[in-house]
């Protein structure tokens, strides 16, 4: 193995861990964007939510966004998506501040 060789690896090495850790914060940045679109959109509006949280991610992750086709970041939104109705459902103060009503809510 030569030294240019491994001089490659090295940086081949750094782009993945600094690029994983930035995948890492788009996707934690994912869900509170899918929450944000919650409380700006409301229920029954996936799309214009979808097409909302990708406007977002443009602006904000324009490296992500342009490399990652629409169909992977849709399923990286459901995803969040999930991440937002799992904290949701583990703290009512969440739903709340969101204007989510829970299934079973004596408020309804």
């Amino acid at each position: 193995m030569t030294v240019e060789n491994i001089v490659l690896y090295v940086i081949l090495a750094v782009i993945l861990v600094f690029g994983g850790l930035y995948i890492m914060g788009f996707k934690d940045w994912l869900v509170w964007a899918v929450i944000e679109a919650e409380h700006m959109l409301g229920s029954k509006t996936g799309q214009m939510k979808l097409r909302y949280v990708y406007d977002l991610a443009i602006k904000h992750f324009p490296v992500v966004a342009k490399l990652l086709p629409f169909s992977v970041f849709s399923i990286l939104v459901e995803k969040a998506l999930e991440v937002m109705n799992t904290m949701i459902q583990d703290n009512k103060s969440i739903a709340d501040a969101i204007g989510v009503v829970l299934v079973g809510d004596e408020t309804e």
